[in-house]
């Protein structure tokens, strides 16, 4: 029987068996009722069977409906994998498989509550309980905090550390019951060249190791009164394991590091922003990056973030413009049907850096609740109450946190929080002596993408972009500079080749809103590959790195108009 199931949007993990017609949509009537989905109209769209084949309508909806990527027009025939666009929601029609339902009770069941159930004493007690909280780490620092806590409980021990690094030097330490530690040589020896635990009777030593993998790290333990254990040794080990599977598992979620980036310019604004920066990094201060949209404050404290002694923590990102998201990003939710819970931007953060995004943007009631929160060192925690944390604060804004604060566009609280370090990064206008090496940079990206070398600026081309007066700054040149490197590899870029607001029609292009400035270079990207593919949408989309049904649809967009031409 063919099902449908939602991949994305309010209802995702949600699965509906079709019989023979099921309608989509917000109102209450429809088979597949979605309210939450305020994208999606009354009744959207129709999915029925009709001669053992699915097909879709869309029922005149206000945002379209579309059949992997396409917006459809009226009935179309759907195969097991296809994926339906409605509203904010994605369908899938399921392809045949194993099927859940849910069937009638049977006799002689009972039910227990698992807190009855679950072990409290002993060492099953203590594996469970370190699992739980491994398995609920968010950042790799949580990870040896908390596999520090649990065997200081587990093995009833005085202090407690979880270390990474080798016997040449032990680093991103996670100590608990004591200020410090030190750990003997031949243990540490033992540990993480041979993967032994050391043992004495007052000394647990034992390895994290990952599947596959020779020892990263250690876990410590010690205690004066009475000595260990066969069977704690025993339980030692196991949490090194369980707490080395941990750490790999949430470095493997949490991706990459952050990048290391760089920060191109010579001019003297430009130089002083660099010393401040580095001086910022040098600190553990909140940090305020201000200036003018487009002039990198995000890559500004991207950059701190990397330099500093937190560069090994995660770097968490939340946008205050994101007001759907925005109060779940930060604070987390707990889990509903279909979606696991969501831990706090606080928790992930733990040993890292917090970016505020716009902070101006943050609703009061958020902002409030988050300069709490943050006054304490606390973070919503996994099972309801608080948990500690170590989080260093960046933002960006349009103002000063002070000048923001008191106009009431910031709360008090929070701007008491942010105040710090503010870094003012200039506007593109006032470096002009960057805009030659930027534009390379750039440009170069581009190319590469190409798969060609990068454009030269023409004396001509050069002298216009350095009159241009650039309002929306470096993340304007940015744009420019990647399209001209994709579609003009290894050419001597002429005057011509720039857009109109470059040869005086610079006044008129100052009203445009950034959006409309990117959807206007979009579109004369996409004109300009086409031209240059001779009309031929496979080769265009080709040059612009994306599949043919977006160029189709971008075309439809923007009313371009294609003339496929010979030779």
């Amino acid at each position: 029987m063919p099902s449908l199931m939602m991949l994305s949007g309010p209802s995702a993990g949600l699965r509906h068996e079709l019989l023979a017609e099921a309608t989509i949509g917000r109102s209450p009537s429809c088979e597949l009722p979605l309210p939450a989905d305020d994208r999606m109209s009354r009744r959207h769209a129709r999915f029925f069977v009709r001669d053992a084949q699915v097909f879709v309508e869309d029922l005149g909806s206000r945002n379209g409906t579309a059949v992997n990527g396409e917006r459809i027009q009226g009935e179309v025939a759907l195969q097991p994998g296809d994926r339906v666009q409605v509203g904010q929601t994605t369908v899938l029609l399921a392809p045949e498989g194993p099927a859940v339902r849910v069937g009638t009770p049977r006799a002689g069941t009972r039910q227990l509550p698992i807190q009855e159930v679950l072990p409290h004493v002993g060492m099953e007690a203590a594996l469970y309980s370190a699992g739980a909280a491994l398995l609920g780490a968010t950042s790799e620092a949580r990870v040896l905090r908390y596999l520090a806590e649990q065997a200081l409980l587990a093995l009833h021990a005085d202090a407690a550390a979880a270390l990474l690094g080798s016997v040449k030097g032990l680093l991103t330490a996670a100590v608990v019951g004591a200020p410090a530690v030190e750990v003997p040589r031949d243990m540490a020896n033992a540990a993480l060249e041979r993967a032994e635990q050391g043992r004495s009777d007052t000394v647990l030593c034992s390895p994290l190791v990952a599947s596959g993998g020779p020892p990263f790290g250690l876990l410590y333990v010690e205690r004066a009164h009475g000595p260990f254990s066969e069977v704690e040794g025993q339980l030692a080990i196991m949490l090194g394991r369980l707490g080395g599977e941990a750490y790999a598992a949430v470095r493997s979620f949490s991706g990459p590091q952050p990048e290391r980036v760089e920060l191109v310019g010579t001019s003297r604004p430009f130089r002083k922003l660099v010393e401040q920066a580095r001086r910022a990094a040098a600190s553990e201060a909140p940090a305020v990056f201000v200036g003018e949209p487009g002039t990198g404050k995000a890559l500004c404290a991207q950059y701190v973030h990397t330099r500093s002694s937190r560069a090994l923590g995660p770097f968490v990102r939340v946008d205050c413009r994101d007001e759907a998201l925005l109060e779940d990003a930060l604070f987390g939710r707990t889990s509903r049907p279909g979606e696991p819970p969501l831990p706090s931007a606080l928790l992930r953060a733990d040993g890292g850096s917090l970016l505020l995004v716009h902070v101006e943007r943050l609703p009061r009631a958020l902002a409030e609740r988050l300069a709490r929160l943050l006054s304490r060192k606390r973070a919503p925690g996994r099972e309801g109450g608080e948990e500690p944390v170590d989080v260093r604060l960046l933002a960006t804004a349009s103002e000063s946190p002070r000048v923001l604060g008191s106009r009431g566009e910031l709360e008090d609280a929070l701007a008491s929080r942010l105040a710090g370090l503010e870094l003012e990064l200039p506007p593109l206008r006032s470096r002009r002596a960057d805009i030659p090496p930027l534009f390379e940079r750039f440009a170069l990206r581009g190319a590469h993408a190409a798969r060609g070398p990068p454009p030269v600026l023409s004396p001509e081309a050069r002298a216009l972009l350095l009159d241009y007066p650039w309002p929306h700054n470096a993340r304007e040149l940015e744009l420019l500079a990647e399209r001209l490197g994709r579609l003009h590899p290894g050419v001597s870029l002429a005057p011509s080749l720039l857009p109109p607001e470059f040869h005086g029609a610079g006044s008129a292009a100052e009203s445009l809103s950034l959006q409309e400035r990117v959807a206007r270079l979009e579109r004369d990207t996409i004109a300009e590959a086409l031209r240059t593919a001779r009309g031929r949408k496979i080769v265009a989309a080709r040059l612009l790195g994306i599949s043919r049904p977006t160029l189709d649809k971008k075309i439809e967009d923007y009313g371009l108009t294609v003339e496929r031409r010979r030779g």
